[in-house]
């Protein structure tokens, strides 16, 4: 709640009345303001966050979002070209899009080897099952032979 005038003025009078304050009480005030300071507490700088080099590729795509080509940047012409075959071809819709692909500290691009490398193995696994299933073999069969 905000003061009345009259207590204002009683307050400011009764500041008046009070006598002036020495120099030396004055000085010892201060010095203690000054010792009653915190000293300066250095904080941690904060590391900022390395940010992964890229290059920019030209990706051909079809309808159905599987990849038919990967150009350079500065290859984006071979890019068209491929584009304007793939199109003739037939009925098949197919688009450029640019793609920023991850490089590791050499500049080279970082693959996924351990995702494509599972799929490389089932691939071969249904090979000899049809090999074997031709011939009227097991599978054990089939790769013992092997």
């Amino acid at each position: 709640m905000a003061k009345s005038r009259l207590s204002k003025r009683r307050e400011a009078e009764a500041a008046e009345q009070v006598p002036p304050a020495t120099k030396k009480t004055v000085k010892k005030k201060a010095a203690k303001k000054k010792t009653a300071r915190k000293s300066a507490t250095t904080r941690a700088r904060r590391t900022k966050d390395v940010v992964p080099r890229r290059r920019l590729i030209w990706v051909i795509y079809n309808s159905t979002m599987r990849e038919e080509g990967r150009y350079l940047y500065h290859e984006r012409d071979k890019a068209e070209e491929r584009l304007k075959q793939l199109m003739s071809k037939g009925k098949r819709r197919y688009f450029i899009q640019p793609i920023k692909e991850p490089l590791d500290s050499d500049g080279a691009p970082i693959t996924d080897d351990a995702v494509t490398a599972p799929k490389a193995a089932v691939k071969r696994a249904s090979k000899k099952t049809a090999v074997a299933r031709k011939s009227g073999k097991t599978k054990e069969e089939a790769d013992a032979e092997e």
